[in-house]
């Protein structure tokens, strides 16, 4: 059973706030990117998925990633291209639609469609995590209609010309995720928890020398939305989710970690991750954080500088964790360049 909205309210929110859950004027930047996440996991059922649209203003281009995926599950993945005309705060990629009424709001996720099929193996088969039209992989039939009702006031972000090459803004939220997900002709009815995250600004995946974000939800513990970026040193910002009236205490004021990985083969530079350890501190203490990698899906993209080509190599996690003991789970995200893969 998971945790119910109490003291929230969306419509409390001072208007300069919830401005920021709409889109914004582009910049001049041609990279720049506006964009939307959403994740979720249902402890009942063993199964979690986020899902991801981005849009660049300057190519009236987009593309969006789509994962279902569980400890006992095959990871179900595609990652597809689009078009569009005009910057909306509703939006579609290839059969994928997030839209809301209200400024922090609920948020319906809607998708109809096929999702290739990475396996049950710890690392997702890499013939899926393309689109499904090109993938060598086989794919099952997906459709899902998911409802994020968010249960705590969202996090804003400070900005800081230091982090300028990975956004200008950027909020999270915690909340709680219903509705129906079928495969292949099996429904599935959904009641757990997730994160939405949007930003907005540059998105320069090769900018940082090493990249943590923690997303991690509980149906009893605290939960986490955090980032982390190794820019000739650790810079970052985040906060701690527990009572929905917490303030500015929330927010991370101190995070140290040990990763665990082992090798992969072919790649000496890129290890996989299998656990991970953290201590997190706030205004209002200190939080322990346990992981174990249950799954890993390498998101990828490719440049070449001076004849050298360089692959930022992003693992996508999932961890089955613990939170000062409470049960939950987490998208953790292990990124950085790796050359000449």
């Amino acid at each position: 059973m998971t945790r119910t909205a109490d003291t929230y309210s969306p419509a409390d929110l001072p208007a300069d706030v919830a401005q920021h859950d709409l889109v914004h004027p582009a910049g001049d930047d041609r990279r720049w990117r506006e964009s939307y996440y959403f994740s979720f996991y249902d402890t009942r059922h063993g199964i979690g998925g986020f899902s991801s649209i981005g849009r660049r203003v300057a190519t009236g281009h987009s593309g969006s990633v789509n994962v279902l995926w569980g400890p006992d599950r095959h990871s179900l993945v595609a990652s597809e291209w689009d078009s569009f005309e005009k910057l909306e705060n509703h939006t579609h990629v290839a059969g994928m639609t997030y839209s809301s009424t209200e400024a922090f709001g609920d948020w319906r996720l809607q998708f109809d469609g096929r999702l290739n099929d990475g396996g049950t193996g710890v690392e997702c088969d890499h013939a899926a995590l393309g689109p499904v039209a090109t993938s060598a992989a086989d794919s099952a039939d997906v459709s899902y209609d998911l409802t994020f009702t968010p249960t705590h006031p969202p996090y804003v972000y400070r900005e800081d010309s230091r982090w300028s090459e990975l956004f200008t803004g950027h909020v999270d939220e915690v909340g709680l995720v219903s509705g129906t997900i079928t495969i292949d002709g099996t429904t599935i009815e959904i009641d757990g928890r997730g994160g939405k995250d949007h930003s907005w600004g540059v998105r320069n995946w090769f900018a940082p020398d090493d990249w943590r974000w923690i997303d991690l939800v509980s149906d009893t513990g605290p939960e986490v939305a955090m980032w982390r970026a190794d820019l000739g040193g650790w810079i970052g910002d985040g906060a701690v989710f527990t009572a929905p009236a917490a303030g500015d205490e929330r927010a991370i004021v101190g995070y140290t970690e040990t990763v665990t990985t082992t090798p992969r083969a072919g790649v000496p530079g890129k290890p996989i991750p299998t656990g991970l350890t953290a201590e997190i501190t706030t205004g209002a203490g200190v939080h322990h954080l346990e992981g174990t990698v249950v799954r890993v899906l390498p998101v990828l993209f490719d440049r070449r500088t001076d004849g050298t080509l360089q692959r930022s190599w992003n693992d996508r996690s999932l961890l089955s964790t613990t939170v000062d003991g409470h049960p939950g789970w987490a998208n953790v995200e292990f990124a950085g360049r790796v050359e000449n893969p």
